[in-house]
């Protein structure tokens, strides 16, 4: 059963995988693009005069860099280039970009799919396709649905607040929703399902982590698209794994099982 059960996760990570980069690609990868535009027309260069010359300011992405000039005569405002910054590395745009996205994508969908899978095995109810499209959107709620609300996917360039306070926090969130989420869906009586409601409002009552002052050179509406954009693609990733390891598991668990049962009778 156990071997069944990988088996499962990995088919269903492989597929939605895939699936869910060609979506991307779609309508999220084109965005992301156009956000890093913007990102790297940010140089801004401000100057101040004194008696000595002048003395250049340069700001990058709203950092100032100690590069302090002084010139009489000729006036030169160069950009950045990679030899003043050290970049790490990242997959050049087109297929290779493509590529790591798919691999990543398949990396996410096969751990999702043993959560799931593993949410099956612990109930020993039966899953069919339907209900795993139900427990799809679980995920959907517990992952993606409930963080955003106070997290929403953000673009490149964009402000944030401290990434261990962002992390804590989701983390926060993702824990009282699946937690609040099993009281309502295993319990019976009305007492355990306020209390998974007050669980599940919790952490949205606290509030998320947010800068003092928000800085983007990406236009608003290009953000509002890619976090619909970003959260459409994420619905899908859900329902499709939902479905998907709904499907593998009756096929493989469930009559793999009884098929064993009706042999040893």
């Amino acid at each position: 059963m156990i071997s069944k059960a990988f088996m499962t996760v990995l088919f269903t990570g492989f597929i939605c995988g895939i699936i869910v980069t060609g979506v991307q690609m779609l309508k999220v990868t084109p965005l992301i693009l156009q956000a890093e535009t913007y990102e790297l027309d940010e140089l801004a260069v401000n100057h101040t005069h004194s008696p000595s010359g002048f003395e250049h300011e340069h700001n990058l992405n709203g950092v100032t860099l100690d590069n302090h000039l002084q010139v009489k005569d000729v006036h030169e405002v160069q950009t950045v280039s990679s030899t003043d910054i050290e970049e790490s590395w990242m997959p050049a745009d087109g297929m290779e970009r493509s590529f790591f996205t798919m691999l990543s994508n398949i990396f996410t969908a096969i751990a999702f799919s043993f959560i799931l899978v593993a949410v099956y095995l612990l109930r020993g109810k039966p899953v069919t396709y339907f209900s795993g499209v139900l427990w799809g959107a679980a995920g959907f709620a517990v992952f993606s649905g409930a963080t955003s609300l106070g997290l929403p996917p953000e673009l490149p360039g964009m402000t944030a607040a401290a990434l261990e306070s962002r992390q804590i926090w989701w983390i926060g969130t993702v824990t009282a929703t699946a937690t609040g989420i099993g009281f309502f869906t295993e319990s019976k009586t009305i007492l355990p399902k306020i209390f998974g409601a007050v669980l599940i409002t919790l952490p949205h009552i606290i509030g998320a982590p947010h800068p003092h002052v928000f800085e983007s050179n990406v236009p608003a509406e290009l953000s509002a698209q890619f976090a619909v954009a970003s959260l459409l693609s994420s619905v899908f990733l859900w329902i499709t794994l939902g479905a998907v390891s709904g499907y593998f598991y009756q096929r493989l668990v469930l009559e793999g099982n009884l098929s064993l049962k009706t042999v040893a009778v």
